[in-house]
């Protein structure tokens, strides 16, 4: 059986933590570990962090069976892509399976039990949205639905070389992996709607979005898609953050919380 990673990043989000947090650590009905980003914080992140993981220990899901905490060790300007892309590197790349969320999302009970089981290698993968067609271009399926979670098998995420790091402003990082697992020949599946989504987000405005990128900027969704739909290519070939020769230099690997007899 795959191992289930769950994974989300975060830079100076620490309240948008300790609200997702519980969320996180206690889904049900399949085993998973849990993996945090933290992409250089300097909010007091790391200060509440192991604070958090003690005091809800006691609560935390029987199928919790580890906390992984990545910490970037320079403190660079946050892009999203890159900051996923590290949350793999330090891991098997074979039989796993990736699910992505955001730190501002909370976590149905059964979200990830229910949607891993959809997800095939060399398939299939999920993305939370309502699929693009030859009329309209990929939508939110509701406001507060989270349109940036999604799970994939890692072997078919390192096949197209993860996200395309290149991409610094917000939005269309998601579509852009998503197309490319298409061209790879996998099939998308979406929830039918916000109730079997399994998830909503913390509503907030793009300030704080776009506070702390590289280019503090929103793309054009006309000409991100366009570019992103003229790409006939699935394999990206320029991402050193999925490279653990590189990311290990300037990013270490923390194990917050074990199960016993329990590994990576």
């Amino acid at each position: 059986m795959a191992k289930i990673k769950l994974i989300t990043t975060i830079k100076n989000r620490k309240e948008h933590f300790l609200q997702s947090f519980p969320f996180l650590v206690s889904q049900y009905g399949s085993a998973y570990e849990l993996v945090l980003v933290d992409y250089h914080s300097n909010d007091g992140l790391q200060d509440v962090l192991q604070r958090e993981v003690e005091f809800r220990e006691p609560s935390f899901s029987p199928y919790l069976k580890a906390i992984y905490c990545i910490r970037l060790l320079k403190d660079y300007k946050f892009n999203l892509k890159k900051a996923r892309n590290l949350g793999t590197s330090h891991f098997s790349v074979k039989n796993q399976i990736y699910a992505f969320t955001d730190i501002d999302t909370f976590l149905g009970m059964n979200y990830i039990h229910s949607w891993s089981e959809k997800v095939r290698k060399n398939e299939t993968f999920v993305a939370t949205r309502i699929q693009d067609t030859k009329a309209a271009l990929p939508r939110r399926i509701r406001p507060e639905v989270n349109a940036g979670n999604f799970l994939l098998y890692s072997d078919d995420f390192r096949a197209i070389g993860g996200h395309d790091e290149s991409m610094l402003k917000w939005g269309g990082g998601d579509d852009d992996l998503f197309h490319r697992l298409k061209l790879k020949g996998l099939r998308e599946i979406n929830p039918y709607g916000e109730n079997d989504a399994l998830q909503y987000s913390i509503i907030h405005g793009d300030e704080l979005r776009l506070k702390f990128l590289e280019t503090p900027e929103k793309a054009n969704k006309e000409k991100a898609f366009a570019k992103i739909y003229s790409n006939d290519v699935f394999k990206n070939d320029d991402c050193k953050f999925l490279n653990i020769e590189y990311t290990s230099t300037i990013s270490r690997l923390e194990t917050l919380y074990s199960v016993l007899s329990y590994s990576i």
